[in-house]
């Protein structure tokens, strides 16, 4: 879930959990979809298989296909940004720099 979309649904999403584990998320099955995002980005198959079935049990199959959907229009936007050299904006630099990524 992005964090306008968080926002706007009035959810309280702690982004902080990207980058350390040990903060809740705040979000229904946050916890699994991290472990999900993470083992799709690292192309690991028994993380993946863990992850998807841990999501499963979570939040049943629909979460599964959505974040699913998801990750693949986040990988196709974020090429789509990259190789256009879409600069990034200020509320995205924000962001990294509540997760510690600006350095």
């Amino acid at each position: 879930m992005l964090r306008a979309s968080a926002h706007e649904a009035g959810d309280d999403v702690d982004l902080r959990a990207v980058t350390n584990r040990s903060d809740d998320p705040g979000i229904a099955a946050g916890r699994e979809l991290l472990a999900f995002a993470t083992a799709l980005v690292r192309h690991e198959d028994a993380d993946l298989h863990d992850a998807r079935a841990a999501l499963l049990d979570a939040a049943g199959p629909t979460a599964i296909v959505r974040a699913s959907a998801v990750a693949g229009n986040f990988q196709m936007m974020n090429r789509l940004v990259d190789a256009t050299g879409v600069p990034i904006g200020a509320s995205l630099r924000a962001v990294a720099a509540d997760l510690g990524l600006d350095g």
